[in-house]
C-alpha cells in the first residue's frame, strides 16, 4: 500500500470497540476573582480529554462573532489509549463581561458540525469586584478619614467632660454633705468630711 507524502495513518487499538465514544470530553475553568482583581484580566481554560484519534482543531470566539480570537494551546498528550489537550484564552477585564465559546473540530463530531462550548460572561463577578473596590476607595478618602477622626475626637471630649462632672458631684457628696441632727432634720451647719451614713446625735 502506497501513501502520499504527509498522509497520517491512525491504527485503532484492537481492544477498542468501533462504537465507543471517543469524542473529546470538555472540562471548563472560568477566570478567578483574584486574577480579575489584581491582574485586570481573566483566563478561560478548556481541557479536552479521552478522545481518539489525536487530531483536534480548537478555536475561540466571542458569542455572535465570527472573528477568531488569539489563544494558546498546549501539546496533545497521550493517556493510555486516548489523548488530551488543553487550551486557554486570556481577555481583558473589559472583555470578560461578554460571553465566549470554545469551538473544537474532531472527526467524531456528528455530521461534521463543530462542537461549541459556551462560557458565560463574568458580569456578576465584575459587579462584586467593583463594589468592593468602591467601598475601599471610600474608606481611604481623605475627607472621610478626617470626618471619622473629628467625630472620634469630639466623642472623647464629651466622655471626658462627663467623667469630670460625675467626679465633682461624687466628691461634693462625700466631703460636703450636711450633718443630720437628733431630730433627723438637716442642720444649717455643713460638716466637712461627714460620714455618708451618720445616725448619731451631736451634743
Amino acid at each position: 500500500m502506497v501513501f502520499a507524502e504527509g498522509t497520517k495513518v491512525i491504527v485503532t487499538p484492537p481492544d477498542r470497540s468501533l462504537d465507543a465514544d471517543t469524542s473529546p470530553k470538555p472540562t471548563l475553568f472560568l477566570p478567578s476573582m483574584a486574577e480579575i482583581k489584581f491582574d485586570r484580566t481573566g483566563t478561560y481554560l478548556c481541557l479536552l480529554e479521552n478522545f481518539f484519534p489525536d487530531v483536534v482543531k480548537i478555536d475561540w470566539k466571542e458569542k455572535n462573532s465570527k472573528r477568531i480570537l488569539i489563544s494558546q494551546q498546549g501539546n496533545t498528550m497521550k493517556t493510555k489509549d486516548t489523548y488530551m489537550k488543553y487550551t486557554w484564552l486570556t481577555r481583558t477585564k473589559k472583555s470578560i463581561n461578554k460571553e465566549h465559546k470554545c469551538i473544537f473540530t474532531h472527526e467524531t463530531n456528528k455530521g461534521g458540525v463543530d462542537h461549541e462550548i459556551a462560557f458565560h460572561s463574568m458580569k456578576k463577578e465584575l459587579a462584586v469586584i467593583d463594589s468592593i473596590e468602591a467601598s475601599l476607595k471610600d474608606e481611604n478618602d481623605p475627607l472621610q478619614l478626617q470626618l471619622a477622626n473629628t467625630s472620634a475626637y469630639y466623642t472623647y471630649v464629651i466622655l471626658l467632660v462627663k467623667s469630670m462632672f460625675y467626679t465633682i458631684i461624687i466628691t461634693y457628696c462625700l466631703l460636703g454633705r450636711p450633718a443630720l441632727c437628733c431630730n433627723e432634720k438637716s442642720c444649717n451647719t455643713w460638716w466637712p468630711k461627714a460620714p455618708l451614713f451618720f445616725t448619731g446625735c451631736f451634743r
